[in-house]
C-alpha cells in the first residue's frame, strides 16, 4: 500500500500545481475589460530642411534662387545683412527643386526668407524683400 500511496500523492499535488498555474475565468474576464492604454502619437510639423531655417528668432536666414537682379553681391546690403544671418545662394530653380523638393517656389528668380520655424516671406524681387524686412523690424 505504500507504493501505491506515493505515486498517488504526487500525482494529486501535480494536478493541483497545473490548475493553480491557469488562468481563472474571472482573471481573464477582468484583464481583457481594462482600458488598454492608448499611445500617443505627436504629429510631427518640423521644417524638412531644418539647415536653411534662421539659428535662433531674432534673426533670418535667405535662400537666393536663380540670376539675381542686382550687380552688387547681396552679402554687402546693409539693410539686408542687419536682420539675415546665413544667407544661400543656388543657380537655378531646377537645381533648388531637386536639392529642396518639398520647398514651393514660385518663380525662377527669387528670394526665400526663413526664420527659425520655416517660410516667412518669398519675393521675386530685392526691393519686395527689403520692405518686408523693414516692415517687420
Amino acid at each position: 500500500m505504500k507504493k501505491i500511496v506515493w505515486p498517488i500523492i504526487a500525482g494529486i499535488l501535480l494536478l493541483s500545481a497545473c490548475q493553480n498555474s491557469e488562468p481563472k475565468a474571472e482573471e481573464i474576464k477582468t484583464k481583457s475589460e481594462k482600458p488598454q492604454q492608448q499611445i500617443q502619437t505627436k504629429k510631427d510639423n518640423t521644417f524638412p530642411y531644418p539647415n536653411l531655417l534662421a539659428e535662433n528668432n531674432q534673426s533670418y536666414s535667405l535662400l537666393t534662387i536663380g540670376e539675381l537682379e542686382e550687380q552688387t553681391p547681396i552679402e554687402n546690403d546693409k539693410k539686408i545683412i542687419k536682420l539675415v544671418t546665413n544667407i544661400l545662394s543656388l543657380p537655378t530653380r531646377e537645381m533648388v527643386q531637386k536639392i529642396y523638393p518639398a520647398l514651393s517656389i514660385e518663380n525662377k528668380s527669387t528670394y526665400i526668407l526663413f526664420d527659425n520655424s520655416g517660410i516667412v516671406h518669398q519675393s521675386k524681387n530685392l526691393k519686395e524683400l527689403r520692405s518686408f524686412l523693414e516692415k517687420t523690424h
